[in-house]
């Protein structure tokens, strides 16, 4: 049973404990670490081992013959991306995301070839839509007006495994997921606490849109920035509108929803700022309030 009373022992304090988030090696040094052929060859063959490997298992999967010389490269991983255990060396978390970013691509692959037509109509035109790949970047746009309904960059790993004529879909499912951890607090680049802003007549589509959603990061300064439609389409009151009529919002394209891609919100206050997004599905109707954090303060059926 806990004591709430002081027992007279001296406890650490937190810099003494190590309490909270300590730097166990530099971001010099990290990358120093994993630029060697046989260090980045040994978190490889951990990652791909079902369990922990003994040393001289470990050093077979490498290739590399001199004893000394491997134990020397290893040595320099354990603590940082490799741990030992008494089975033997595994991988930890860091190592793990160092092996994932590379089968992801994000520094040494590209993503590029002809547009993939996508089976929607333009929300503003009577064009087509296609996914169009620029090295990094992936959009989802109108073949003849070139207006975006998407923009990101995706991993060109998320595509491998997919026939090319689901990447729309694929580059689809993966915007919502960045724009989900924004949403969620959390910055896409350094996972730093995000802060949204309502902005009325936003610079980025202001011939477009006259309200949207800035989510800019206090860590490192990157933002992400959606029309303030696209916004909602997660809010639980949306998902309940459409389960109820049959439809799954998690499952179906963003394009499939004229209103969240296309400039349909009013704002009606400036001072501080409100804005409403109707949500129509054949006829029926419902409307969300948002204000200047871009939280729903308000619904209703209409």
């Amino acid at each position: 049973m806990a004591d709430g009373g002081d027992s007279g022992e001296q406890r650490p304090g937190a810099d003494e404990r190590g309490d909270g988030i300590v730097e166990r090696v530099s971001a010099e040094g990290a990358f120093e670490l994993l630029g060697n052929e046989t260090r980045l060859a040994t978190v490889r063959a951990l990652f791909e081992a079902d369990d922990p490997l003994s040393f001289s298992a470990l050093r077979d999967a490498v290739g590399v013959r001199d004893s000394g010389q491997f134990n020397y490269h290893l040595d320099k991983l354990r603590g940082s991306f490799v741990r030992e255990t008494d089975e033997g060396y595994a991988l930890t978390a860091a190592g793990t995301h160092v092996v994932g970013s590379v089968l992801a691509g994000h520094y040494t692959k590209t993503v590029a070839g002809d547009p993939v037509p996508v089976d929607a109509d333009c929300p503003y035109c009577e064009g087509s839509l296609a996914a169009l790949f620029d090295e990094e970047y992936v959009r989802i746009a109108c073949s003849d007006c070139d207006r975006n309904v998407i923009s990101l960059t995706v991993p060109p790993g998320a595509f491998e495994d997919h026939p090319r004529e689901e990447w729309p879909v694929v580059a689809e499912r993966w915007t919502r997921r960045t724009f989900e951890r924004y949403q969620r607090g959390f910055c896409g680049v350094c996972h730093g606490p995000v802060d949204p802003h309502l902005e009325l007549d936003p610079p980025d589509v202001h011939d477009v849109y006259d309200a949207g959603v800035r989510y800019a990061c206090r860590r490192c300064g990157d933002d992400m920035f959606a029309n303030v439609e696209a916004t909602v389409l997660s809010h639980p009151a949306v998902v309940a509108f459409y389960y109820e009529r049959g439809i799954d919002v998690a499952e179906t394209p963003i394009w499939a929803f004229d209103w969240a891609v296309q400039p349909t919100a009013s704002v009606v206050a400036e001072d501080p700022p409100r804005v409403e997004v109707p949500v129509e599905h054949e006829g029926d109707r419902l409307v969300l309030t948002l204000d200047e954090a871009a939280d729903v303060v308000a619904e209703r059926r209409a």
